[in-house]
């Protein structure tokens, strides 16, 4: 959690300020707040759930949520609605610098911090912003592996399955040359099989981020679809299982004890 965070005077008086103040004093408030939170980074990227917002600033859901698009609307800031991750667009270049020198010990920082982010709908907007001013790397390598690699464990699959079916083949023609006619056999559906791999890995991952989250909050939630369905979406979404298990040991030093927020510490 930041000690503390910077907001400059130009806030009421910029052309984006005067913006803001057009939409009135919710997203005056609302544009404050995502600067000032304790959840918010310096990079101006991070994890904020909606309701989050809405129980720490009294708000409506739905007013919030209305708020946010219009604050999105005018590019104060971009929202991630399935990742659940704010970029506030301006917000590093107030926090940190407009302008890094390379031998800033904040740039391996940054890039670190970039580089465990998921796949967020503005991540592009975001490297074509900051890359000159924070020396980013672009995250498309990180990607590219990731490619690499699902297409490799394709290739392995297709060998398999070709594998499979050539073996089947040899039984055919064997059962064939015993009984004088071919036996019916019906077509594999490989997209199924497939799909289902996938989904048992998914819930695999899901048992492994639920189990973490019970051993750090000390709860037991019950491995029932409910939860690992809720997981399992943002898996879906590009995040892995050490980012869950990152943002949950986070979020239990942060929030455990807390009798505000320790009961968001769930899947």
């Amino acid at each position: 959690m930041r000690e503390y965070a910077k907001v400059s005077p130009q806030f009421w008086i910029s052309e984006q300020g005067r913006k803001i103040k057009k939409l009135g004093l919710e997203a005056q408030f609302l544009a404050l707040y995502l600067i000032t939170n304790p959840h918010a980074t310096m990079t101006g990227v991070y994890y904020l759930p909606i309701a989050l917002i809405a129980h720490e600033t009294a708000l409506s859901f739905d007013k919030t949520s209305a708020v946010l698009k219009q604050l999105c609307d005018i590019q104060f800031c971009c929202y991630d609605e399935t990742a659940e991750y704010v970029w506030v667009c301006d917000m590093a270049a107030d926090q940190i610098c407009k302008q890094l020198k390379l031998t800033d010990n904040r740039v391996k920082s940054i890039n670190e911090t970039y580089s465990g982010l998921p796949n967020l709908s503005f991540l592009k907007q975001y490297y074509k912003k900051y890359q000159s001013a924070f020396f980013l790397k672009e995250k498309k390598l990180f990607e590219e592996a990731s490619e690499h690699l699902e297409s490799q464990e394709q290739e392995q699959y297709q060998e398999q399955e070709q594998d499979q079916g050539q073996d089947q083949d040899q039984k055919q023609d064997q059962e064939l040359s015993i009984s004088g006619k071919p036996d019916i056999v019906p077509l594999k559906d490989f997209s199924f099989e497939k799909n289902k791999k996938q989904q048992a890995l998914l819930k695999s991952q899901a048992l492994e981020v639920l189990d973490f989250l019970n051993q750090k909050t000390g709860r037991a939630y019950r491995p029932a679809d409910s939860n690992l369905k809720l997981i399992m979406a943002r898996l879906k979404t590009g995040a892995t299982v050490m980012d869950c298990r990152q943002i949950i040991a986070k979020k239990t030093r942060e929030w455990k004890g807390n009798p505000m927020m320790s009961e968001y510490l769930r899947p």
